[in-house]
């Protein structure tokens, strides 16, 4: 089983980073775009979604752009997961769709749950300002990688 993040959480995990680098300016939707790899028609929906949730302002016009309304370190990777995901669903059963036993809670409850609390948790206290950091560290080569990257075992394995 994959934990990834969609690729809409992807996109707007970028554009937050590509803005938490911008102290006091702002950054149009084709510089982010540019700047972070990301199809500029997904950018504007995602964009769209962390300013319903007020992560994120726009300007228009020629000095206009977009801009996050805290500093990055008052923002966590949830709130960017949940602005573009929705809340974590905690009212589905783990074991969905089979002969269910138990009326009130199935036998992998607690597991399951204990498991997306974690995560969810791992998300709310990891901030932008945190990821941005890396992310510039990984840019200039002084960030050590570790040992389980995905990148990094997929290079070891290709000739």
């Amino acid at each position: 089983m994959k934990i990834v993040t969609t690729r809409r959480s992807d996109y707007g995990i970028r554009a937050a980073i590509c803005l938490a680098g911008r102290v006091n300016t702002r950054a149009t939707a084709a510089e982010i775009a540019s700047e972070m790899d990301i199809p500029k028609g997904f950018l504007r929906q995602v964009l769209q979604a962390l300013q319903r949730d007020g992560l994120v302002s726009s300007l228009p016009g020629r000095q206009g752009g977009y801009a996050l309304t805290r500093d990055p370190a008052e923002i966590s990777i949830l709130e960017i997961v949940e602005a573009l995901e929705g809340q974590f669903d905690i009212g589905e059963c783990a074991l969905r769709g089979g002969p269910c036993h138990w009326s009130d809670v199935c036998a992998l409850h607690e597991t399951w749950s204990g498991s997306r609390d974690a995560f969810r948790q791992e998300l709310a206290a990891s901030t932008l300002a945190e990821i941005s950091a890396i992310d510039q560290r990984l840019t200039v080569g002084d960030y050590k990688i570790p040992a389980d990257s995905h990148r990094l075992q997929n290079s070891v394995d290709e000739p």
